[in-house]
């Protein structure tokens, strides 16, 4: 009784099957682009601060440390050299990132 009810009619196999190449074709268009995506060079994060350079814009912070403007974010940051003295206004350079810690640290370009 049930199968009277349910009829394919051969106009509709052209469809299906279209349906799913295309749908296949757009899977693995996908897994491609994500693939390709997932060997690009990093754009976010600390990682991609060093060589950068910014401007001291506070020069004694919390802990000794001073902030940085980079990229139009505010870091905290380090000297590279202890000996050094950062000022406001100074610009630096990225020399590292702090493992411990997300703190960058600099060194003086000039004063």
């Amino acid at each position: 009784m049930v199968a009277n009810m349910v009829r394919i009619t051969l106009d509709a196999v052209p469809l299906v099957i279209t349906g799913g190449v295309v749908l296949l074709l757009l899977g693995l268009l996908q897994l491609y682009l994500g693939l390709r995506a997932q060997r690009g060079p990093s754009v976010t994060g600390e990682e991609t601060m060093v060589g950068r350079t910014g401007i001291v814009r506070k020069a004694e912070g919390f802990r000794d440390r001073s902030v940085v403007e980079i990229r139009g974010e505010l870091w905290w940051c380090i000297p590279m050299s202890r000996r050094v003295e950062l000022k406001e206004g100074a610009t630096v350079t990225v020399v590292g990132v702090s493992e411990d810690s997300m703190i960058l640290e600099v060194d003086v370009l000039d004063s």
